[in-house]
């Protein structure tokens, strides 16, 4: 099996970064090693869970490094998996996921990775379908349950670091990938992305106007 790093951005939110761990361990065995990429002006009561989670699983590696936002922690995370010639599968604190009756989800998704022709792999709720700010009706991967093959990682790399924000990335992203011609798959697979963690960005007054700026980046990058 080729090698597979899980990595998670964390920047706090304690309670369900615990419930995200315990359910991750619990169903798959699919992994060599969970990264996680730790924020900067984490609080103590995070930095008390992180601990905890590295006592309860010795595959947990923690970031010397802390990131300034998201974008920054993925980025570490893909640039990672590189380094260390492996796939990866990117998630976040706000995910839980269930166990299979005599099936280990992980393992499929490395197993399917295994066809060159294969760019990503997600679940059935992995992404959402962006509209006419982007391009109307694109599905686009998400950060928090998605798979992707060193090939895809060596071919165009991580997120754009120029997107305003950081909004739109994970299109973005998504969009590189089937302009390689490689295929984005679904495995038979559901995670409960509950959101109900610390989302302060997406209360942001500002919010709108940076959503605005990210699209009008993207249609400008591709000449839409």
């Amino acid at each position: 099996m080729v090698k597979v790093i899980i990595g998670i951005p964390v920047k706090g939110d304690s309670e369900s970064f615990k419930e995200m761990i315990y359910s991750l361990v619990s169903s798959t065995s699919g992994y060599d090693k969970i990264i996680i990429a730790v924020a900067e002006g984490i609080n103590q009561e995070g930095l008390d869970a992180i601990e905890w989670a590295k006592g309860y699983n010795s595959a947990i590696e923690i970031s010397k490094e802390r990131f300034k936002n998201s974008l920054e922690a993925y980025n570490y995370l893909f640039n990672q998996a590189k380094q260390e010639q492996s796939d990866l599968f990117l998630t976040q604190t706000d995910v839980l996921f269930p166990r299979l009756y005599k099936r280990d989800w992980l393992k499929q998704m490395n197993q399917m990775a295994q066809n060159e022709q294969v760019g990503a792999i997600t679940g059935i709720n992995g992404g959402g379908t962006s509209g006419p700010d982007y391009i109307d009706g694109f599905y686009w991967l998400g950060g928090w349950c998605s798979y992707y093959p060193l090939r895809t990682i060596e071919l165009i790399g991580g997120y754009d670091k120029e997107f305003p924000f950081g909004w739109g990335v994970d299109i973005d992203h998504t969009y590189r990938i089937s302009k390689t011609g490689l295929k984005i798959v679904q495995v038979n697979y559901w995670v409960d992305h509950h959101m109900l963690n610390d989302r302060s960005h997406e209360l942001n007054p500002d919010s709108e106007k940076q959503k605005k700026d990210a699209s009008k980046y993207f249609k400008q990058k591709y000449g839409l």
